[in-house]
């Protein structure tokens, strides 16, 4: 945030301000989460989701809806949709976890369709009074939250319906290879993909607006690329995770394709060792340049856009800090220098970063 002040948006008082009521405003909405839901508390004492999950997206929020909307826009129509993206991520992270680590893959499935109502109808199924189902119907409330909040006359509110099926449809679809056949790594980057919450976190924002012209279009696909290059980054930083709960990741498909690891691996061998195989058959470093692939793509379409009426250089900041947020857990796992360059990239012009990326990983992102 200090080094993004000498944007006009990202102004530290003004910044700060917002954040700082959104986040109060978040923890009383989620302390008042209706009887049939599990309380914030219980969420978190229960290790199903984490304070800083909502407290870190209200941050990753307001320095993207920020320079989006302080010219256009009220501060209390920017505060309400620094909230509304804070109750996506809360609510998307809390049914992930579940659908990880406890639900069936049919219960996650019908978990999904109920999300995907509270998303779009403001209404869900409450199923049970056990802890599970209580934390289920936690994060549907959340979501309902987001549709009570949107302008439903705003151009853009169709795009919000259309892309928060597309969320879910990528959520379906890496469940059902979770218990099928592994995908391919182009499969995961042309459908898997989408499960990242991305564009329904821009619709958010471009439902404020009572047109949508063609730069705002073209900052919607930027930051779609964005969003896809922060669920590989995830790939990589979650790698011990994923492997445990046998979750699709990208890391996983390209060893599987480069036969550095085989499926019996991976119910025969520790995390610990199959990640070792992973490192040194250079796969972690591939799915690094992907992610890094999608977001430079993000960022090309980006800068072509020309409208005056949104703060640019804000843009490209909180772009910055996607990146920057993103490799944190790498740069803490692997204290070392070249970790550390590659973080620094993030405020760099991205022009040697381009350089670096294999053509090979380059042309899957297209």
């Amino acid at each position: 945030m200090a080094w993004s002040t000498t944007c006009p948006s990202l102004r530290f008082r003004a910044a700060s301000s917002v954040i700082r009521d959104a986040q109060n405003t978040c923890r009383q909405k989620l302390d008042m989460l209706p009887e049939e839901c599990l309380p914030h508390g219980m969420l978190v004492q229960r290790k199903y989701m984490k304070e800083k999950h909502w407290i870190y997206a209200i941050l990753m929020a307001a320095m993207e809806t920020l320079p989006l909307t302080y010219k256009e826009c009220t501060r209390v129509d920017i505060l309400n949709a620094v909230l509304a993206k804070a109750y996506l991520g809360a609510s998307s992270k809390l049914l992930d976890n579940l659908n990880d680590e406890i639900h069936t893959v049919q219960e996650a499935l019908d978990s999904l369709e109920n999300y995907l109502c509270a998303l779009t109808c403001g209404e869900y199924q409450r199923k049970g009074s056990s802890p599970v189902l209580m934390a289920e119907s936690s994060a549907c409330e959340m979501a309902s939250w987001i549709y009570q909040s949107l302008n439903h006359d705003a151009p853009a509110f169709k795009l919000y319906l259309k892309d928060c099926t597309t969320l879910v449809e990528g959520q379906i679809s890496s469940l059902e290879h979770k218990s099928t056949e592994w995908p391919s790594l182009a499969d995961y980057v042309d459908y898997i993909a989408e499960k990242s919450i991305g564009d329904v976190w821009i619709d958010i924002d471009l439902c404020q607006f009572d047109d949508l012209n063609e730069d705002l279009l073209l900052l919607k696909k930027s930051n779609e690329y964005i969003f896809k290059s922060s669920l590989v980054y995830d790939d990589v930083q979650d790698i011990y995770e994923d492997i445990q709960t046998r979750s699709v990741n990208s890391a996983l498909i390209r060893a599987l394709e480069r036969e550095i690891i085989s499926e019996e691996d991976l119910d025969t061998k520790e995390p610990a060792e199959l990640v070792r195989l992973l490192e040194r058959g250079g796969v972690l470093e591939d799915i690094i340049w992907l992610a890094d692939a999608f977001f430079l793509k993000g960022i090309s379409a980006f800068m072509e856009m020309e409208t005056s009426s949104v703060d640019k250089e804000g843009l490209l900041s909180s772009f910055r800090l996607v990146r920057l947020f993103n490799l944190r857990k790498l740069l803490m796992r692997n204290k070392d220098t070249k970790t550390l360059k590659r973080v620094l990239q993030s405020f760099s012009d991205f022009h040697s970063l381009r350089e670096q990326i294999p053509e090979g990983i380059g042309a899957l992102v297209g």
